[in-house]
C-alpha cells in the first residue's frame, strides 16, 4: 500500500506502543477513552487500556459491558498490524466473551490478541484481557475484512 495515510494504515513494524485516539463525535467509539497498542510479532498484538470510575460496576469493580467494549474493540488488531485491513475496515461476525475473574478500578488492563487463521475475506481471532499478569476475559471472535474505502 504505497502513500497510504499512516492513520489510516500505520507503520507497525516496531513493538512501540501508539495511540489509538477514538474518532470524534457522538459514534459509541467517540464516548470510549482512547488507548495505546503495539505489535508484539506476526499475528499478535497488544493494546493498554486505562480504567477509571467509568469503568465501575456496582460491586466497584470493572463492569462486564466496558471489558466486552474493549474486547470488542482489539479483535481486528492481529490483521491491523499485519497490514491485512486498515483502521476501520471490519465487521465482526461473532464475538465468544468468558468472564473469568473479576477486575480492579485503577489498575491497567492489558489485551493480548491473536490471529487463529486467515482467509481472503475472513479472519478468526482470540484474546485475553488481563490486569497484573491475571485473566479477567477471554474471548475468540470471527472477522470479515471489507475493502478499503
Amino acid at each position: 500500500m504505497s502513500g497510504a495515510d499512516p492513520i489510516y494504515f500505520p507503520n507497525v513494524e516496531s513493538s512501540d506502543w501508539m495511540a489509538m485516539s477514538m474518532p470524534e463525535g457522538d459514534s459509541f467509539d467517540a464516548r470510549l477513552d482512547p488507548y495505546q497498542f503495539r505489535k508484539v510479532a506476526a499475528g499478535k498484538a497488544e493494546a493498554l487500556f486505562e480504567t477509571n470510575s467509568g469503568s465501575q460496576n456496582g460491586q466497584n469493580g470493572l463492569h462486564g459491558g466496558f471489558l466486552a467494549a474493549r474486547a470488542e474493540q482489539v479483535l481486528y488488531l492481529p490483521l491491523y498490524v499485519n497490514r491485512s485491513v486498515a483502521l476501520g475496515r471490519v465487521v465482526i461476525i461473532d464475538m465468544n466473551l468468558q468472564y473469568v475473574a473479576g477486575g480492579t478500578v485503577g489498575v491497567p488492563l492489558l489485551a493480548e490478541v491473536e490471529l487463529i487463521q486467515e482467509t481472503g475475506r475472513m479472519g478468526f481471532t482470540r484474546g485475553l484481557l488481563k490486569q497484573e499478569g491475571r485473566v479477567l476475559t477471554s474471548f475468540t471472535s470471527t472477522i470479515r475484512k471489507l475493502p478499503e474505502a
